[in-house]
């Protein structure tokens, strides 16, 4: 090896001396540079498995939105029919009691006008027996005894009863059609 030029001692060195280098190398450049390398393989794949976590994680998310939202719109559309149904019935309950109403304002009219009919038909009667007895004192021109008067009273009260019953027919006819026009 002498005559290459290549003193084995020093060859020997050199070696020794490159492998010390190469350990060194390895153990505080190259060996941190793998780690980090490593790790950093190892961060890359976590993110993408978290990555991918949170792209399934947003599918679901979304396919809940969804399923809210579905459930939100028929909720409403039920809220909509219950809200129509109540407007129905109460229209329903409004038109009854504006019926009942009604029945009782016409029951109360008619009771009211037959009330009304019957005292016209007592002051009537009692106008007939009045003009009776003045028209009787009258033609007669003379004081008839109590028990004559009311005799005759009755008398007259039983025929005029038929004509007081067509006179409050035609008044009641009168009032219903207008008033009567006078001759």
């Amino acid at each position: 090896m002498d005559e290459l030029g290549i003193n084995g001692w020093n060859l020997i060195a050199q070696l020794i001396a490159f492998m010390i280098f190469i350990w060194l190398l390895w153990r505080f450049a190259l060996g941190p540079i793998v780690r980090v390398l490593d790790e950093r393989r190892d961060r890359i794949s976590e993110s993408m498995a978290a990555a991918q976590r949170m792209q399934a994680e947003l599918a679901a998310t979304a396919a809940r939105n969804e399923e809210v939202l579905a459930e939100a719109r028929r909720d409403a559309q039920q809220i909509v029919l219950n809200a129509r149904e109540a407007g129905d019935a109460a229209i329903a309950r409004a038109r009854a009691s504006a019926d009942a109403q009604a029945e009782e304002y016409l029951g109360r009219a008619q009771a009211t006008l037959r009330q009304e009919t019957a005292q016209a038909r007592q002051v009537l009667r009692q106008e007939v027996a009045d003009l009776a007895v003045t028209a009787a004192g009258r033609i007669v021109r003379r004081e008839l005894d109590p028990a004559a008067q009311a005799r005759l009273i009755e008398e007259t009260l039983a025929e005029a009863a038929p004509v007081a019953g067509a006179g409050a027919a035609a008044t009641n006819g009168a009032g219903a059609t207008g008033p009567a026009t006078q001759g």
